[in-house]
């Protein structure tokens, strides 16, 4: 690795590596080019949309996170009613305010320039940001020259992320997610970032991500399963898909998360395939009762069976 006029210290690979400093540089171009700082440039674009003062904002950003677990407590109670919890999501207007918070002080959406980094390398050009919430991860990618699609169950969110999009002149479609699913075979980047510990059946929603994507495309994924007694959002505590992500369609890429640095909390790299019913069953015995030397051995005999496929790959 060597270091190079440009921020970062270029790979092998042609990625580069960013440290802290760097990274939070980087993000605060995109996200932050009136004020340099992002907080500060969510409390202006919220006192713009909302049309009220930037001190009314700041109020309601200093409480969003206690007043949005009140308001869950309040209207959703455990989190078991499906629809209840779509409806919260919604309806809620405090979620955009405890969204705003958490992307103005939390450096884990800094993963989000080094998931743009690989998608551009790979040259992938349309983007779907699943669970968009207030389209910060989306402008980072619309930076580098994706054609953006947001995707939530929140028409609010929406709003408000389809209008921070387009106030920047990058133009975005948008998928309302409680009236249609995403297209198929359009995507060949996806991030979706804490989303499915939200949402009743994951796996469904997994599925459904990996229908729209194109053969080969890249999906950036944080699940962040298990119970969180400050955040009750979350609905499904047991790691549900990981483990079937092959199942589905989804070939994990370590080699594609080294350029995340050692220091943030990144995601997982996948890379999406084409699997048929045969090879997805296949795939569930394998990893549900048969990892092990007998595994093994079945998958070795069932690839000799179904030559130039990408049948039971285990590596």
């Amino acid at each position: 690795m060597t270091r190079d006029r440009a921020v970062g210290t270029v790979r092998s690979d042609g990625l580069r590596t960013y440290s802290e400093q760097e990274c939070e540089a980087r993000l605060t171009t995109v996200l932050a080019p009136r004020t340099g700082h992002v907080g500060e440039e969510l409390t202006l674009e919220l006192s713009e949309y909302f049309r009220t003062s930037p001190d009314d904002i700041r109020a309601r950003l200093s409480t969003a996170t206690a007043s949005f677990t009140e308001e869950w407590n309040a209207r959703v109670d455990d989190g078991r009613d499906e629809e209840a919890v779509t409806r919260f999501y919604n309806e809620s207007r405090t979620e955009i305010f405890d969204l705003a918070q958490w992307h103005a002080h939390d450096p884990i959406h800094l993963r989000v320039l080094m998931c743009a980094d690989i998608a551009h390398a790979r040259g992938c050009r349309d983007y779907l940001d699943y669970g968009s919430g207030i389209g910060s991860d989306a402008l980072v990618f619309a930076s580098v020259g994706c054609r953006v699609t947001l995707a939530d169950v929140s028409e609010p969110l929406l709003a408000f992320a389809k209008w921070r999009c387009e106030r920047r002149g990058f133009t975005v479609n948008t998928i309302d997610l409680k009236k249609s699913r995403p297209p198929r075979r359009q995507f060949d980047a996806v991030v979706c970032f804490d989303v499915l510990e939200h949402i009743h059946r994951p796996l469904r929603t997994l599925w459904s991500i990996q229908q729209s994507m194109c053969s080969g495309g890249m999906l950036f994924m944080h699940a962040p399963f298990g119970h969180d007694p400050d955040r009750p959002m979350h609905v499904v505590h047991k790691d549900v898909v990981t483990p079937k992500m092959r199942t589905v369609g989804f070939h994990r890429r370590e080699d594609l998360e080294t350029p995340f640095p050692k220091w943030l909390w990144h995601p997982l790299v996948y890379q999406s395939f084409d699997v048929s019913p045969l090879d997805r069953l296949g795939y569930r015995v394998y990893d549900e009762w048969l990892k092990g030397g007998t595994g093994a051995w079945l998958a070795r005999a069932y690839r000799r069976l179904r030559p130039n496929r990408y049948a039971l790959r285990l590596d």
